[in-house]
């Protein structure tokens, strides 16, 4: 699978900051159509022990990559396949 350009990633961030609707299943939806790229959702409550690539009013935005056949979190833009949205509450 093809790792994502770092302009990509530059405009799907740049995606989710301008956007008014902070659901992160309409975000998702978005950056699959506009960039046609692997967005997964989830809670910030899910994720631990990664720093987000991008902190957003509400939603914050993590690197996926699949090192070794298995999805995981990533520090690394240069291992990026995907970005996944996590909805941050209690803001």
């Amino acid at each position: 699978m093809p790792m994502i350009e770092p302009q990509t990633l530059v405009k799907a961030v740049e995606i989710v900051a301008a956007s008014d609707d902070r659901a992160v299943e309409v975000l998702a939806a978005t950056l699959r159509a506009e960039l046609d790229m692997i967005v997964f959702t989830c809670s910030e409550d899910d994720i631990c022990g990664v720093k987000p690539l991008a902190q957003t009013l509400g939603v914050n935005l993590y690197l996926l990559s699949s090192n070794g056949g298995c999805l995981s979190l990533a520090r690394d833009p240069e291992m990026a396949l995907g970005l996944v949205l996590a909805e941050v509450t209690g803001e």
